[in-house]
């Protein structure tokens, strides 16, 4: 039977773990440390490695918790993904994506580390192959498609995550020098590209809405032309 660490009232179970790594991702500038978790659990570090081999497999965990808010967002949109408009589904799928770990953004960066495979994560893959399926995409032409468009989500997830925490750490307030703003001349709600990517901090949700639109036409251009 486990015992209860003085100063607690409950056993420490993996998923309190996980939910205080992401809770200090989320306030903190670093990864939580073994110590600073085990600090705030009120156990020793013991006790964190009694659940988990390794850091890694700790931040893994908590990236899982994202996920989840990503799932259950994803499903509320879309109830019957298998039955909806395949295009629908990659942007609709790639927009929660986004939202949930830009909610989560300090975590995001560690999607580019290699995750140990888990069932969710099949699952999802499984989802996917059939979404490109219903495309009319199969073998290569799923591939490609699939890297296409996991690139363009997880890469733009990222540049946006470590942009965030590159300018709180150099203690820049998002915007360029000079402040430029406008396109053409007397046009101030023109944005222009040079401008573009600092949207997620200035206008997140005509941020959100320009990364899909242009998922959807990245999508909509993998779907093959009728004969």
């Amino acid at each position: 039977m486990a015992r209860i660490a003085k100063g607690r009232d409950r056993v420490l179970t993996r998923e309190e773990i996980a939910a205080e790594t992401l809770r200090q991702f989320d306030t903190g500038s670093e990864a939580p440390s073994i110590r600073a978790l085990a600090g705030a659990l009120g156990v020793a570090p013991s006790a964190i490695y009694h659940h988990y081999e390794s850091q890694a497999a700790i931040v893994q965990a908590a990236t899982e918790i994202v996920w989840g808010e990503v799932a259950r967002e994803f499903l509320t949109a879309i109830p019957e993904p298998l039955e909806a408009d395949p295009v629908e589904v990659l942007v609709t799928a790639g927009v929660v994506t986004r939202r949930a770990f830009a909610r989560h953004y300090r975590i995001a960066p560690f999607l580019a580390a290699s995750p140990e495979a888990d069932d969710f994560m099949t699952e999802v893959l499984r989802l996917l192959e059939v979404v490109f399926e219903r495309l009319g995409l199969t073998n290569e032409q799923a591939a490609v498609s699939f890297y296409a468009y996991s690139s363009f989500v997880i890469g733009t997830m990222l540049f946006s995550a470590t942009r965030r925490i590159a300018n709180e750490q150099l203690g820049i307030a998002g915007k360029r020098a000079g402040g430029r703003r406008g396109g053409r001349r007397g046009d101030d709600t023109r944005v222009p590209l040079d401008d573009a990517i600092d949207l997620p901090s200035r206008d997140p949700a005509r941020d959100e809405e320009l990364f899909a639109a242009g998922l959807r036409r990245l999508v909509q251009s993998f779907v093959p032309p009728r004969r």
